[in-house]
């Protein structure tokens, strides 16, 4: 089946291949630094994390995703600024994609928080192994393509970009903000054999307010996270519960999609582990057991230099 749907997208597409690119997470609040480049250097710690994601487990040519991420807090040119870097790996059917990603923050400093504008630069990877599709989806039937037609690469083709994207991030005490886009360039890499390839720009929105119990050591973060090419869109409803700092417990809804559950705690100061399991709730749900993502950070103070912290919070790498 897997094969078959593959197939028949490079079908609908002839040569020019187009779609939402960026990979799906479940643990968004513990992943700004990835699409949003405003977030570099908001803790105010030097941050490292890292990101595996197995999704629709059992079903043949799913999503696997792996993200590492670092970011940190400066002082370049006498300005307060932020540094990140983001190194991603994602297998998707036949098609491989790896980037790296240089972000830079420019920030400022208010009484209620802190703002950070940023950019982030880097090259994509991108990869098409036409050596594994099946073009007559053998003991199925199915005769979409000869084994000749030229749509279908005979081998594995290989293509690469400049990407550029912008992001801002804002964080107080009590909530936090951001909005960004990815892939403002338009990247279109350049394949072998004249395949074609094109990103489009994704915009991303998120938000979380952070309400803490009286009485009890309990702090309450709904929080809203949107994810959009003008075609395609991912809209996560969540509800996160942190306990003394250390624990932490939620459940997402994710629209259309999945009922998301995930789960972390500090096993050291700075360093921490998460896991959420995506329970599928469309059609998905009778060919794949779920989707698996863990996550591990570790944060830690740098003291390069004195300077007075306004706000951090280690619940978000």
């Amino acid at each position: 089946m897997a094969r078959s749907f593959f197939v028949f997208l490079l079908f609908c597409v002839t040569t020019l291949v187009r779609g939402q690119f960026d990979p799906q997470f479940s643990q968004n609040m513990f992943n700004q630094l990835t699409n949003n480049p405003g977030y570099a250097g908001s803790s105010g710690m030097f941050n490292l994390s890292a990101i595996n994601r197995q999704q629709w487990v059992g079903f043949e040519g799913a999503p696997k995703t792996t993200v590492f991420g670092a970011d940190a807090n400066i002082n370049l040119f006498k300005r307060e600024s932020g540094l990140g870097l983001t190194f991603m790996n994602d297998e998707i059917g036949p098609f491989k994609n790896l980037l790296v990603s240089f972000k830079y923050a420019y920030r400022w400093a208010f009484e209620e928080g802190s703002l950070g504008v940023g950019l982030s630069a880097g090259l994509i990877n991108q990869t098409l192994d036409g050596t594994t599709l099946d073009p007559l989806g053998e003991g199925d039937g199915n005769t979409y393509h000869s084994k000749d037609d030229p749509a279908i690469p005979q081998s594995e083709v290989t293509g690469m970009a400049f990407d550029m994207g912008i992001g801002a991030f804002f964080e107080s005490a009590k909530y936090y903000a951001g909005f960004s886009v990815n892939h403002l360039n338009k990247p279109s890499p350049n394949f072998d054999d004249g395949y074609q390839s094109y990103l489009k720009p994704t915009f991303f929105l998120n938000g979380g307010i952070r309400h803490k119990l009286k009485k009890h050591p309990v702090v309450l973060v709904p929080s809203l996270y949107l994810k959009t090419d003008l075609a395609a869109l991912q809209i996560d409803v969540n509800m996160n519960a942190v306990i003394k700092d250390k624990y932490w417990a939620g459940i997402t809804y994710r629209h259309q999609d999945a009922i998301v559950l995930l789960a972390g705690m500090e096993l050291l100061t700075g360093l921490r582990i998460g896991y959420s399991y995506d329970i599928t709730i469309s059609k998905l749900a009778s060919y794949s057991s779920g989707s698996h993502e863990v996550m591990i950070g570790y944060s830690f103070d740098l003291d390069l230099e004195k300077r007075t912290k306004r706000y951090k919070s280690v619940r978000y790498l």
